[in-house]
């Protein structure tokens, strides 16, 4: 049996999923990611009185996600930025296009998004750990490079904004960004 204290490693994972069943889109997994960060955006106000704070109140806002990654998915970038891809010729002389950074990549469909890392419990059994973000705006695809060593990176980076509904579409008891689930290293399926 697990305990219920966990510690992760690094990002094993990045998906966008459906929004219907939880299950991962069949364009949406975000190949080859080198990094990521989760940050809540929050913030706090102190009540002062008598030359002293008598309390504090503390909000969030949102959670500012980014993912990068050393591939470049045609189709991945298509779908998050309502574009579509386009190819011609035959192999070995076909070629792929897709818009890049026009209008109707502004503002498209908020969609969840999974980030998974590996995990353990306290006691050293290996378990996975999920962050389920139910409503994520992306911004418009950016990159880094190509440098020497380093190549091409590409950022994926979005908000999770607070939701009432989880990544299935189902109404929660109160609004939140997400969840953490952890669970079995090794198990499949949709949570």
């Amino acid at each position: 049996m697990a305990t219920t204290t966990f510690e992760g490693f690094s990002i094993s994972h990045a998906a966008i999923l459906n929004g219907t069943t939880g299950a991962e889109e069949t364009w949406g997994d975000i190949y080859g990611v080198r990094q990521g960060s989760l940050e809540i955006d929050s913030d706090s106000y102190d009540n002062t009185g008598d030359d002293a704070v008598l309390s504090t109140w503390f909000w969030f806002n949102f959670a500012n996600v980014t993912i990068q990654g050393g591939y470049v998915p045609f189709v991945t970038m298509a779908n998050l930025a309502g574009s579509t891809v386009t190819s011609s010729g035959t192999a070995p002389n076909d070629y792929y296009s897709l818009p890049l950074w026009n209008e109707g990549s502004l503002n498209t469909s908020r969609r969840p998004m999974l980030v998974r890392v590996p995990s353990k419990d306290s006691a050293g059994v290996v378990r996975t750990l999920d962050f389920v973000l139910y409503n994520v705006s992306f911004q418009p695809f950016s990159f880094d490079g190509p440098t020497y060593k380093d190549g091409l990176l590409l950022n994926y980076t979005g908000r999770a904004l607070m939701s009432s509904t989880n990544e299935r579409g189902q109404a929660l008891s109160e609004r939140a960004i997400g969840r953490l689930i952890n669970r079995p290293s090794g198990t499949t399926g949709i949570f």
